[in-house]
């Protein structure tokens, strides 16, 4: 499996699209949202195709260029951080190494960008994804109603660089 930052343009529609599905609050498109290639990493099969995306968002924005005004207008951010904070990470075919992959790549990138951290935003309902992240020595650090008012309360995690 190839881990690749910036998502290289063969890749971009179909990331973008893969990413929308997990984190796109519901909204049908039918074309790609307009991202930012160089705030996402992509897990590539041996076949060429994609096997996972993971957006990252800093002081300089996240994955998505930008979000539905009204969209916008109702998401809630977590408090602000210093660490670099994964913008959502999906995998098109769990259990098959890509997330872990992709999150030591933002691991990396944390480190590489003078980050003390990586930070992760979670629905405190996800419980398969908290035990993905406290696999990878994430620890909860807060819980609170951020992100989409209809998710419910959200739990943040957090790994030092």
């Amino acid at each position: 499996m190839q881990i690749r930052s910036p998502i290289p343009e063969e890749h971009r529609d179909a990331a973008a699209l893969l990413w929308w599905q997990s984190f796109g609050t519901g909204l049908r498109r039918r074309t790609p949202p307009e991202i930012r290639p160089a705030h996402g990493i992509a897990a590539i099969d041996r076949q060429g195709t994609l096997a996972g995306v993971m957006g990252l968002r800093d002081d300089q924005g996240g994955f998505l260029v930008a979000r539905p005004s009204i969209i916008g207008l109702l998401y809630r951010p977590a408090p602000p951080t210093s660490d670099l904070v994964v913008d959502g990470i999906v995998s098109a075919r769990p259990r098959q190494g890509a997330g872990r992959a992709m999150m030591t790549e933002g691991l990396d990138r944390a480190r590489a960008a003078g980050r003390p951290g990586l930070r992760v935003e979670v629905q405190a309902s996800n419980r398969t994804a908290i035990a993905f992240y406290a696999s990878l020595g994430f620890v909860e650090i807060a819980r609170g109603g951020y992100g989409w008012p209809w998710t419910g309360p959200v739990m943040v995690m957090r790994r030092a660089a």
